[in-house]
């Protein structure tokens, strides 16, 4: 049986400084004590989390094109959102499918929850599955330009080999839709 006791790997943070504080992130240069009485320097990201949604309908899976500044790419990905404060992942997750796809579910089923990248930041992603979903009109935020782009089911195999999908949450749903279907 795995000894759970996993304090010999602690870190203690004994300094912090908050470089930024934005919007949507803020960011601590921290100096922490090592497990082994060291110190080192840890830049941390800290965000109030997010929601993705696999949303299937007809034989085809939903999809967002949108331009994104920090790689400076145009990225094909799953239907997202970021937790606003006071608000359910649930909640978000309506209202982001409405948001981005003009998508409508009778039920939502929480497949996953995620760190996006850990090394540095607290960003933690729940993965929704929308079922028995209707598609009406996209709700745009002022600031979101994208376009919907739908994907045969008997196509996302083919296209996540080719690379066409470059973000974790969207290769994870990918994932999850080829296993669940068994595509």
């Amino acid at each position: 049986m795995e000894n759970n006791d996993y304090s010999h790997l602690k870190e203690e943070i004994i300094s912090n400084n908050r470089i930024f504080d934005g919007k949507v992130i803020k960011v601590d240069h921290s100096r922490v004590k090592l497990p082994d009485g060291g110190t080192a320097d840890r830049e941390i990201v800290y965000h109030k989390g997010a929601v993705a949604l696999i949303a299937v309908h007809q034989e085809e899976m939903y999809f967002v094109r949108q331009y994104r500044v920090a790689p400076d790419d145009f990225l094909l990905e799953i239907p997202a959102g970021k937790i606003e404060v006071g608000e359910a992942p649930r909640e978000t997750a309506i209202k982001e499918l409405r948001e981005e796809i003009g998508g409508v579910a009778e039920e939502l089923e929480e497949i996953q929850e995620f760190y996006v990248s850990p090394g540095f930041s607290n960003e933690y992603v729940y993965l929704y599955e929308a079922r028995d979903m209707t598609i009406d009109v996209q709700e745009l935020d002022d600031d979101e330009f994208l376009d919907i782009v739908t994907v045969q089911l008997q196509d996302l195999k083919k296209l996540l080999q080719a690379g066409a999908f470059r973000d974790s949450k969207t290769i994870i749903a990918v994932q999850h839709v080829i296993a669940a279907y068994n595509l």
